[in-house]
């Protein structure tokens, strides 16, 4: 069992910024946040996660989780298909932190520390069996089933985004990435010009939750979650789009389901940082 009065450091690696926490009992006591050089080489990225763990290095810290969004060996430490890190692809992540900071080390995906905060906070502690979804600059999902993270193979389970929709995949359309490749914005660019009724802005939005509530209903088939809770920076947006998703949603053909899930968003962006903080063992 995992003893959660150690202070730890919680890593979340994103497309566009890399957090870090110092968590004790799920608080975050101290927090910092810089750029991903995501153009950059993989000495470079692995630099920046150093340079953030400098910063936040303290005595009596018990080990450093990390979330990373793609696939991982969870044994060995060893990052697999980043889609939007390509640099990190095939890195020991695992040996070269340890190797810098004599500490234990773990990493998993992101999607999944995302899930696993959750069920370690308030907002998804009464469930059982739910679905984290991360909207992002890509789309990450992570399951827990019967209290526990279900990683399946390499953390393969939960790629929701890499599923064929249209002429690409899901993540091509419920992520930063349909805002930019649609409309050549950002979705927080969008979000700004909805928030002061851009009728056009608005309309994205409406076409990015019905996208999104496909994506929902297939997750639902799949697994039947008591709960899907949103993360990610365009959950921040939800006002924007809870409407048109649960148009999308409302036609799922077995009622009782639907009528007995809850989907809503976290307001706190430090769950991942929390649940990356929680791979730490004793």
């Amino acid at each position: 069992m995992e003893n959660n009065h150690k202070i730890k450091i919680g890593i979340d690696i994103g497309g566009t910024k890399i957090s870090a926490g110092v968590v004790k009992d799920g608080n975050i006591l101290a927090k910092e946040t810089i750029p991903t050089p995501i153009t950059e080489k993989q000495e470079v990225i692995i630099e920046s996660i150093h340079s953030i763990i400098k910063k936040l290095n303290r005595k009596g810290l018990a080990g450093i989780g990390i979330g990373v969004p793609g696939l991982v060996n969870t044994k060995a430490g060893v990052v697999y298909d980043i889609q939007n890190i390509p640099a990190m692809s095939g890195v020991a992540l695992k040996k070269i932190i340890e190797g810098q900071w004599n500490l234990p080390v773990y990493i998993n995906n992101d999607a999944n520390c995302f899930a696993l905060g959750a069920i370690n906070s308030g907002y998804g502690k009464k469930f059982r069996n739910l679905i984290g979804l991360t909207l992002g600059t890509g789309l990450g999902g992570g399951i827990v089933i019967n209290g526990k993270l279900h990683q399946g193979v390499g953390c393969g389970a939960g790629e929701f985004g890499s599923l064929p929709y249209r002429e690409g995949i899901l993540e091509n359309y419920c992520s930063g990435q349909f805002f930019q490749n649609h409309y050549r914005i950002s979705g927080e660019k969008a979000a700004a010009l909805a928030m002061e009724g851009n009728k056009k802005a608005r309309q994205m939005f409406q076409r990015f939750g019905h996208h999104l509530g496909k994506t929902i209903k297939i997750a639902i088939h799949i697994l039947a979650p008591e709960a899907v809770i949103l993360g990610g920076s365009l959950s921040r947006s939800f006002q924007l789009f809870e409407q048109s998703m649960w148009e999308e949603i409302h036609d799922f053909p077995y009622g009782h389901v639907i009528n007995n899930i809850e989907i809503f968003p976290v307001r706190s962006q430090d769950i991942a940082l929390v649940g990356a903080a929680s791979l730490v063992e004793n």
